[in-house]
């Protein structure tokens, strides 16, 4: 199949093929004539290498620059700006300066790389000014300014727009020097074919793991240069720039309600009245394909924010004292409007409706279906898993494809079974990046000068207008003008006119371009598999609370945000960050526990043994069930025992147990549940002496020593009672044998007895 661009491009690379077999034919002889030469040549050269040699070796750097962009105008002086670091701890005096030029222009983007690399003073260039630098302490640099007339500059004549390339060498005393290399584009005027430009910026908060942002920090973020402050200064001018936004940040400020901090609500409103194109990025910036990769086929979300709200900051505002409410008609228009927080109704008679976790991520959204991962980490396979979960449309670096490597710049659109990818230009991009984040206007004229280089060159590679995607990272402006500043000299450039992310996604595809597969690190996919882990042994965890979504909720959030990938900068510690994640998640596992228990002594067949469990979680009390389990049948638990603990408290446990027959040790292994039957903490053991037959023993022994002490009693008691009726029996026979004559009452009738019982007890007795 014939490309009509791929058709000409060959035609123009035969064509300069054929040039510089004309051109290398015609220099022949000089090159004969060279071989010749007086060994002055060869002594330059050798010159020239030995300074190249030093250069690299230097502690003394330099880096070269022109103004405007490195954009030089006809009839313009071309101004340069060279900086010199001292980077050793010795002091240098005063040294010199010299600017040099390539006559020969930089023929593509290729060619340009190559030459901004290069740390060396090619051959064939000229010296086109000079300056003076003073002397360097340790540690310490300047910037020494370079002027070259209009008239002196060696290509000033030349009609046609060119990149050419620029260098310095610094010379000072002990024969250091350094050398460095930059580009100017010549632009004399006159038409070019411009590219499109589609322009995305993220809109994040700076990495955090905390799940959302705090009060303090969206005052501070917010704030007139904060880094959320700074992005919508920058944005401001130029509505033709995508923006995707962290929900996160949108639900951090609504989760405050009436205490939201008033910069952050002013901030959710003008993001509300830019008119650009939004997408959302997902919650916290999560990385999605960092999560595809360890095994999350489905991209996470939050599942509830409910524990980050106070009821007392969603009642209606106060009126004010001594003052009537105002009611406010809004006038009618002719569209929707978005509302940045939405304001629940509360209930009569009832507490105040708090936001559903939709209400609180709720934004309008211009685009949908769109992911963007970090530069260079995705892979072929990660692609059905993201249309699978909506996402048909997927940013990714230019650095993730084929693109640098191929003869002319492709469009930004890839095509694929499902969605397509939308190639951001890997170097416009990190020129652009650097810009945005340049901390001196040398900085920024160094990075928009390879802004403008590239953009020139790639009007030169054909005839039609290419359609490009430049990409912001995770980073922020160093301030909002700069940004604005950055924006308005990629989309005003003579080589580029400024488009629409959904434009630039219209446009057609070049042939050859294909994804390169660059998968994560395996320690960063290890450790998402470790935090995922985590958080499921907190969802199971998290049942022992009467509302276990106080807790998962939490946990969700502060994953998401802790896959964020802007912790993919190696300026961000992110293993520092996972540990600590790690270590509080072993803090909630081991918040609930057994507090250790001495030997138990059992001395009856049934009863309740004490265990204490302490609950340490802070704000949740928890509901547990206790189970504990014999080592052998001399103890039966008859019952799991369930107890509800509150918050940063202990609660004593009593588990029913009944001895069986016999003696001896059992070990009890005690576990947490929650009422769910998930195991809570570590087992813990506790050994328990069985003394159950003392107690049958000690009955029987008392029952015995019982019938013992009763029997006795009835014994004595008769003994007692025979020894005195065979006293009485013996009195009786005496006083019958006795004279009646002697008895002082004989001959008169017997006397009545005392008492009338006195026959009746004496029958008693005899019997």
């Amino acid at each position: 199949m014939s490309v009509p661009g791929l058709t000409r491009l060959r035609g123009v690379r035969g064509l300069a093929a054929l040039i510089g077999a004309t051109v290398a034919l015609a220099l022949a002889p000089a090159a004969v004539a060279g071989a010749a030469a007086p060994p002055a040549a060869h002594a330059a050269a050798a010159s020239s290498a030995r300074a190249a040699a030093a250069a690299a070796s230097s502690p003394i750097t330099a880096s070269v620059t022109t103004i405007d962009g490195g954009v030089l105008g006809k009839g313009k002086n071309l101004v340069a700006s060279v900086s010199v670091s001292n980077t050793s701890e010795t002091a240098y005096p005063a040294g010199t300066v010299d600017l040099w030029v390539d006559p020969d222009p930089l023929a593509t983007r290729s060619s340009l790389s190559s030459w901004l690399a290069a740390t060396d003073a090619p051959d064939g260039t000229s010296t086109i000014g000079h300056a003076a630098v003073g002397a360097l302490e340790p540690g310490t640099s300047t910037v020494v300014t370079v002027t070259v007339p209009a008239a002196n500059v060696p290509f000033a004549a030349s009609a046609t727009q060119a990149v050419y390339g620029i260098g310095t060498t610094v010379t000072l005393p002990s024969a250091t020097t350094a050398i460095a290399r930059g580009s100017v584009a010549w632009n004399p005027g006159g038409a070019a074919t411009k590219s499109s430009i589609g322009v995305v910026l993220p809109i994040i908060s700076p990495s955090t793991g905390g799940g959302l942002i705090s009060a303090d920090d969206l005052t501070t973020y917010t704030a007139a240069n904060g880094v959320l402050t700074r992005d919508l200064d920058g944005v401001a001018k130029h509505s033709t720039v995508a923006i995707g936004i962290d929900p996160m940040i949108i639900a951090s400020i609504r989760v405050l309600g009436n205490a939201a901090p008033a910069t952050a609500s002013d901030w959710l409103a003008r993001l509300a009245a830019l008119p650009n194109d939004v997408f959302s990025l997902g919650f916290g910036d999560a990385d999605l394909v960092g999560q595809i990769q360890s095994g999350i086929r489905t991209p996470l979300t939050p599942t509830s924010l409910s524990y980050a709200l106070d009821p007392k900051n969603f009642t209606p505002s106060p009126t004010p004292v001594g003052e009537a409410p105002v009611t406010e008609t809004p006038a009618p228009t002719g569209g929707t409007t978005e509302t940045p927080t939405p304001t629940p109704t509360p209930t009569a008679g009832a507490g105040p409706v708090l936001p559903t976790l939709d209400e609180l991520l709720s934004w309008t959204y211009t685009m949908q279906g769109i992911a963007w991962p970090g530069d260079a980490t995705v892979v072929r396979s990660d692609l059905p898993a993201l249309v699978t979960a909506g996402l048909t449309t997927t940013i990714v670096s230019g650095s993730n494809t084929n693109a640098p490597g191929m003869q002319s710049t492709p469009n930004a659109v890839l095509p694929f079974t499902g969605g397509k990818l939308a190639v951001s230009d890997s170097g416009l991009s990190d020129a652009i990046r650097d810009a945005a984040s340049a901390p001196s206007d040398v900085a920024w004229n160094s990075a928009m000068s390879k802004v403008n280089a590239q953009l020139l060159l790639t009007s030169q590679e054909s005839a039609d207008s290419k359609n490009l995607l430049v990409a912001f990272d995770r980073a922020w402006p160093s301030s909002g003008t700069q940004l604005d500043r950055t924006l308005d000299a990629l989309l005003g450039s003579a080589w580029s006119a400024p488009a629409t992310l959904p434009s630039t996604l219209a446009a057609p595809s070049t042939s050859g371009l294909s994804l390169s597969d660059k998968p994560e690190g395996p320690a960063r996919i290890a450790s998402i598999k470790n935090l995922a882990e985590d958080e499921k042994a907190i969802s199971g965890f998290s049942t022992v609370l009467d509302d276990p979504t106080t807790m998962t909720g939490r946990t969700r959030a502060e994953l998401l945000t802790l896959l964020a990938v802007s912790w993919q900068d190696p300026r961000n510690d992110w293993a520092a960050a996972v540990v600590a994640s790690r270590k509080a998640t072993s803090a909630t596992l081991d918040s609930i526990t057994i507090l250790p228990t001495e030997n138990v002594n059992l001395v009856s067949a049934q009863g309740s043994i004490p265990f204490t469990v302490s609950n340490e979680l802070k704000g949740e009390a928890v509901n547990i069930v206790l189970s504990a389990s014999p080592s052998n049948s001399r103890l039966e638990i008859d019952e799991d025992a369930t107890k509800h603990i509150l918050p940063e408290s202990r609660a004593t446990v009593l588990v029913p147990v009944k001895a069986k027959l016999g003696n001896g040790q059992v070990v009890l292994s005690l576990r947490l549940f929650s009422p769910t039957g998930v195991e809570i903490g570590s087992p813990s053991f506790v050994t328990v002496d069985v003394h159950a037959d003392w107690e049958g023993i000690g009955a029987l022994i008392f029952g015995i020593l019982l019938v013992l002490l009763f029997g006795f009693g009835i014994v004595r008691n008769i003994l007692r009672r025979r020894k005195r009726g065979s006293d009485d029996v013996e009195a009786t026979d005496a006083e019958a044998g006795a004279d009646p004559d002697s008895a002082p009452d004989a001959g008169l009738p017997a006397a009545p007895d005392a008492s009338p019982h006195s026959s009746a007890e004496k029958d008693s007795e005899r019997g």
